[in-house]
């Protein structure tokens, strides 16, 4: 009997494939994928591409791609990504079909620093751009280790990637040395395709997955379209404030290049909880998203999607997806220090007190003392004649020859440039210190007052001078914060940078030295004492009476 006769409705196995695809490039994206396709993510289609004919055989995963098969021969790029990218370029037509099958969003995983992933990813990127396609790339920054100019080459594929995604998830590998401790060679890359199918999960299961209150591809879209680099974040937690707990763990992922949502404009949020008394509470849901919008900001929009799955019990699992920080990452103003490479977070100018204000407090403090100096001039002063003794005559002609106390007075406030007359000088200081009414005046009177001028007087700073040395302990100041915000920011970024904050006592990690305290068991108090002895002579006793070698 034939299917028309049962009336069967065969469809075509282009419209059987899934409309979101996960595909692999290179050797570490279809690592990745390998690890996806055995662990499994719900209602995607897995796919990779390679210009090693050697590692498409070993896949377990039954859609391969050969890149450049005529113009590698299956040897691979040989790490060189201008080769990758020509590869890419001779399969477009394989690509493209590939593309055409019921494809709505694609995810591109990758191993930057290569040569293969490096120089075909953005070539696949910019054909599925063109087709109108959700395209999210999920890639890797090479490990420190790897070398040579894979480090370069991943962040100039990454600057042209950015050019054809929607969305840009980036994992710094190095970071998973800094979480999990020192790796093995197989257990690091092992956790590099982990962490790659978490993210990759995180954001297809939030499409694919129907949940009570569903989010579909539109939704998605909403978001992740046009978005640039995305921050995602996930966790499952159990107790009795799961909620809060559960967001905050997946509002602080440290394996992302960066984790901080604060800004975002869109959120996908995700939430599945256990069925039963392990139902999400109104009260739950609440706590989450205010979290998100304390974090984020108020004006966030969040996208939310509610789901029931037994099997998790009395847990509750969270996945945020947040997007829209162009605004955000690209400051007006511009940046002086920068924290870290791994773009966290930046100080601006505003932050370091400019020269500019040590200009305007300078200018504010010589505007100040010339009105002094203009107030002085201006009073009228009708000098007495007096008769000084010829001792301190003697001693007020030295004084007066020498140029140094000739240009310094005590009414100069900091040491001005302006020069004074030897008579002005003399004048001033002689009816600052004497009555009026009193034309004679001791040598006890005078003879101190030019002594202090002098003590008072002696040491000049120059303003110019001092603005200088202001502006280099600045500097001195800002480089100390500098790395005092870099330590905290990793320490706070990680579980055993928080582990060792907690651990290791403040004055340790400042390495203060701290004299040790005596034991117990040593005694300070001296057993000898002093008495009367014979003939009213002071002697030394061993036993104190005021002591007693078996206290109760």
């Amino acid at each position: 009997m034939s299917a028309i006769d049962l009336g069967m409705d065969f469809q075509m196995p282009k419209n059987q494939s899934s409309q979101i695809k996960v595909l692999g490039i290179g050797g570490g994206g279809s690592n990745a994928v390998n690890y996806m396709y055995i662990n499994g993510i719900k209602g995607v289609d897995f796919v990779i591409c390679n210009t090693d004919n050697q590692a498409l055989e070993a896949s377990p995963v039954p859609v391969k791609i050969q890149l450049g098969q005529d113009l590698t021969e299956g040897l691979g790029a040989g790490a060189n990504p201008e080769i990758g990218k020509k590869a890419a370029e001779e399969s477009a037509d394989r690509i493209i079909e590939l593309l055409d099958a019921n494809t709505k969003m694609l995810f591109l995983t990758a191993g930057m620093g290569g040569g293969t992933g490096t120089g075909a990813a953005p070539v696949i990127a910019e054909i599925a751009k063109e087709k109108g396609i959700l395209t999210v790339g999920v890639v890797t920054i090479p490990f420190g280790t790897e070398g040579g100019y894979r480090r370069q080459y991943a962040d100039a594929g990454i600057t042209e990637l950015k050019k054809y995604v929607d969305t840009l998830l980036v994992i710094n590998n190095d970071k998973l040395i800094e979480v999990y401790g020192d790796l093995t060679f197989t257990d690091a890359f092992a956790k590099a395709n982990e962490v790659l199918n978490t993210a990759t999960k995180g954001i297809a299961e939030v499409i694919s997955e129907h949940l009570l209150v569903n989010i579909d591809l539109n939704d998605a879209r909403k978001v992740l379209e046009n978005s640039g680099t995305a921050v995602m974040g996930q966790s499952k937690v159990e107790g009795d404030n799961r909620a809060i707990e559960a967001v905050t763990q997946a509002l602080d992922s440290p394996l992302l290049n960066d984790n901080d949502i604060t800004g975002a404009q869109q959120v996908l949020l995700k939430i599945v909880t256990g069925d039963g008394d392990g139902e999400i509470k109104m009260s739950e849901l609440g706590k989450i998203k205010n979290k998100i919008q304390e974090v984020a900001g108020a004006n966030v929009n969040i996208i939310e999607g509610i789901g029931i799955d037994p099997e998790l019990g009395m847990a509750i699992s969270v996945t945020v997806i947040a997007t829209g920080f162009q605004e955000r990452r690209r400051p007006k103003g511009p940046t002086t220090v920068t924290l870290s490479e791994d773009n966290f977070d930046t100080m601006t100018t505003d932050e370091i007190e400019p020269t500019d204000t040590l200009n305007k407090d300078k200018s504010a403090i010589d505007e100040s003392r010339q009105q002094t100096l203009l107030l002085d001039e201006e009073i009228d002063f009708e000098i007495p004649e007096i008769e000084i003794p010829e001792s301190v005559e003697e001693e007020i002609d030295t004084v007066v020859e020498s140029e140094n106390v000739s240009k310094k007075i005590v009414f100069d406030l900091g040491g001005d440039d302006e020069s004074i007359t030897q008579e002005e000088s003399l004048n001033e200081t002689i009816i600052s210190n004497m009555p009026e009414e009193e034309p004679n005046i001791s040598e006890k009177l005078v003879v101190p007052d030019i002594e202090n001028e002098e003590e008072v007087v002696e040491p000049t700073l120059n303003t110019f001078e001092s603005a200088s040395v202001n502006s280099e302990v600045m500097k001195v100041e800002s480089r100390e914060r500098e790395n005092r915000l870099r330590t905290i920011s990793l320490q706070l970024r990680t579980p055993s940078g928080l582990t060792s904050l907690e651990d290791v006592p403040a004055y340790k990690r400042d390495n203060i030295d701290t004299e040790q305290p005596t034991h117990s068991s040593e005694s300070e108090v001296s057993s000898y004492t002093l008495a009367n002895g014979n003939n009213n002579t002071t002697e030394l006793k061993q036993n104190n009476s005021f002591l007693h070698d078996n206290v109760d």
